[in-house]
């Protein structure tokens, strides 16, 4: 963990310059494109807007720390909030670079917007709570936990979509093929949403296992006591 409050401080504001950038062109507020709400319907965009709400809390609580010469420490006001946010920006990413686009690198990179939103972003997100957030205090149940944001978004889809005509409504109404009833079915959405909880456990249980490990005198060591504990 680097402790230094003041390169906390700087990661972070770094983060929210590029993220807010992220929000205009998701809003469609930069130079030639047109305004619009309907980023608040994709996952992207939402999961996007909850990190950057809750840097703008670590942003504040860093600041504030450092206000009182209090220049090292851990700066995590918002809780286990942070790990969950943080299991939901990497699965952005994921799904993103690795399923919705064929190759990262060809079509991933190709559009600014893009680039913030679905890899500079999530993954500085993530970063964030290595580098600067204290281990240990993730108990055996958290990465289950982080399912219910994603599925409160599924649920929000499909009740959504159920009541929009598409032969008369013109903008989005599912926003990801594999939440689209109408091509897939209930049970083929289904079938796509239990693949993508499995997919968030095992993220989520890859970054709990990391928690618990420790560095001592040179040396790892696996903390088998605090999963107990907990």
């Amino acid at each position: 963990m680097i402790k230094s409050r003041l390169c906390q401080l700087i990661y972070r504001c770094i983060y929210l310059g590029l993220a807010f950038f992220g929000i205009l062109e998701s809003f469609g507020l930069l130079a030639g494109q047109k305004p619009s709400l309907e980023c608040m319907i994709w996952y992207t965009s939402l999961s996007n807007f909850l990190c950057f709400g809750i840097m703008i809390a670590l942003v504040y609580t860093t600041a504030k720390h450092i206000k009182y010469n209090e220049l090292y420490g851990e700066s995590n006001n918002v809780g286990k909030l942070k790990f969950y946010s943080s299991i939901a920006i990497f699965v952005t990413f994921i799904v993103y670079n690795f399923i919705l686009v064929d190759n990262m690198f060809s079509e991933g990179w190709n559009n600014l917007g893009n680039l913030t939103k679905h890899i500079i972003c999530p993954l500085m997100f993530v970063i964030d709570g290595i580098l600067f957030d204290e281990h240990h205090k993730l108990t055996v149940l958290d990465p289950l936990k982080c399912t219910i944001l994603p599925l409160i978004y599924v649920a929000f889809i499909l009740i959504r979509g159920a009541f929009l005509n598409p032969e008369t409504y013109q903008g989005t109404i599912y926003p990801y093929f594999f939440l689209d009833v109408n091509n897939l079915g209930y049970f083929g959405v289904f079938k796509w949403v239990l693949i993508l909880v499995i997919v968030f456990i095992i993220i989520a249980y890859l970054f709990f296992f990391y928690d618990k490990f420790e560095k001592e005198e040179g040396k790892f060591s696996f903390d088998l006591g605090s999963i107990k504990n907990n």
